[in-house]
């Protein structure tokens, strides 16, 4: 017995050290490609160690679907369909309705024709096609569940002598499928709702926004004053500039300072924010080893009213794009028109110097950084704003990349780095505390051995 409690006090310390080395190799291997991310990286592409735009794929980006990058956790998600029991499905929603009953209404007619606590449809015998409303008993909705669904029975199919079964269609949803959590506005910002430079951008705006105007109103007003403000900043920026904050961005182009694209979109993505418009930055870059796709920094601010981000680019003075249906764009409606040269579906509502205000102008030619083969990366927040937290943005805020072909996965690297150290690290806890648990029971075996000798 005293040598198999030896052994597994042996055993247990082995683990312990093994495992120690183990999370200690997979911490440093996680604080190098950390260091990588927000500071190596951008010095190795452009020469400068604090700039924080994306640059180049990375262990820190990764491609993700459009429905990852263009669907908030403000509008609800379906997030499962269930099948369950005959004919019967289950929907399970992005935010969860936990603490919510159902009705589930024919729209048509408004009948009930489900009402419980879960959201479920049950379908007929027969072939079917129905609108339906699903409506949560107990929580707010920001936006009408509707679900148009075809259905087809499998024994139809059977009298045709086809073995498929029931047969489901979604026909349309007022939702989008999203199987992933999806990200809220105020994660794609980045920005503390403290920010200092964010409380001194309000400050700066004062009376020159409506806080009671639409989001779309509000954006416009903001838009304009970033025109203004930014008159004549057009130009070769220095490294100083590069590296600055948003405010600092804005302080040094109001006063003589010259800046690109990516200066002047992070002026309107602070003021944006201040105003109450959430609003991310994009950056279109990439490169095929040495060969650059393209280059351009703009923003897409997020409007409730239309339900979606739209497109902002301050460079081109466009405060948005409008399809000939009267739909505001994000910056894939713009790329797939333009991949097929339909720009002459576009609007642009475009800044006026003579007038100063926004004028409604046709698209006359196609925006060449958006077209072709190219990677459109989207950000959480800004490296070098004041609130920007390195640390929660390295471990759950990756740079989301759409890309027309797929990209390296190197984030793969440190997912697994990171998935390591979560476990060997309590492993190594757990297996010292066995050696200091037997430890202590053969002190106590051996004081009570020399207590009863005498």
């Amino acid at each position: 017995m005293k040598q198999r409690g030896n052994r597994t006090g042996t055993n247990s310390i082995r683990l312990a050290l093994f495992f120690l080395i183990v999370a200690i190799l997979s911490l440093a291997a996680l604080t190098a490609i950390f260091i990588d991310t927000y500071f190596l990286g951008s010095l190795r592409t452009v020469g400068i160690k604090n700039d924080p735009r994306w640059r180049v794929f990375d262990f820190h980006s990764r491609q993700a679907s459009e429905s990852e990058i263009y669907n908030p956790a403000e509008i609800p998600s379906i997030k499962k369909v269930e099948g369950i029991g005959k004919r019967r499905l289950r929907f399970i929603f992005h935010p969860p309705y936990d603490k919510s009953g159902w009705k589930i209404l024919d729209a048509r007619n408004g009948q009930v024709i489900h009402h419980g606590p879960q959201a479920e449809i049950l379908f007929p015998d027969f072939p079917d096609r129905r609108i339906f409303r699903l409506i949560p008993e107990n929580m707010t909705s920001t936006k009408d569940i509707v679900l148009e669904i075809d259905f087809y029975p499998g024994e139809k199919y059977r009298e045709k002598n086809l073995s498929w079964k029931d047969n489901y269609w979604l026909v349309n949803s007022s939702i989008p499928l999203t199987p992933k959590r999806p990200f809220s506005t105020a994660e794609w910002v980045g920005l503390k709702e403290n920010d200092p430079e964010l409380e001194e951008a309000k400050r700066i705006l004062g009376p020159r926004i409506d806080p009671s105007a639409p989001a779309l109103a509000r954006s416009e007003q903001v838009f304009l004053f970033v025109m203004e403000a930014l008159a004549g900043s057009g130009g070769t920026p220095d490294d100083r500039l590069q590296a600055a904050s948003p405010l600092e961005t804005y302080y040094s182009l109001t006063q003589g300072g010259k800046g690109w694209c990516e200066n002047r979109a992070l002026v309107y993505y602070l003021f944006a924010n201040a105003a109450g418009i959430k609003t991310r930055l994009i950056d279109v870059a990439g490169k095929f080893g040495p060969l650059k796709l393209t280059g351009h920094y703009f923003c897409e601010s997020y409007i409730p009213e239309v339900g979606g981000w739209i497109y902002v680019d301050p460079q081109f003075g466009a405060a948005r794009a409008v399809h000939r249906n009267g739909k505001p764009l994000q910056t894939l409606d713009l790329k797939k028109l333009f991949d097929l040269g339909s720009e002459k579906d576009l609007t642009f509502l475009l800044y006026d110097e003579s007038t100063r205000s926004l004028i409604p102008r046709p698209a006359e030619r196609t925006n060449s950084y958006l077209v072709g083969d190219l990677v459109i990366a989207y950000k959480f927040g800004y490296g070098r704003a004041k609130s920007f937290s390195r640390i929660k943005n390295f471990l759950g805020y990756p740079t989301l990349l759409y890309a027309t072909f797929p990209v390296p996965p190197l984030f793969r690297l440190k997912n697994c780095l990171l998935g390591t150290f979560v476990v060997s690290a309590p492993l190594t806890v757990l297996f010292w505390l066995i050696h200091l648990s037997i430890n202590r029971g053969r002190k106590s075996s051996r004081t009570a051995r020399f207590a009863t000798s005498f």
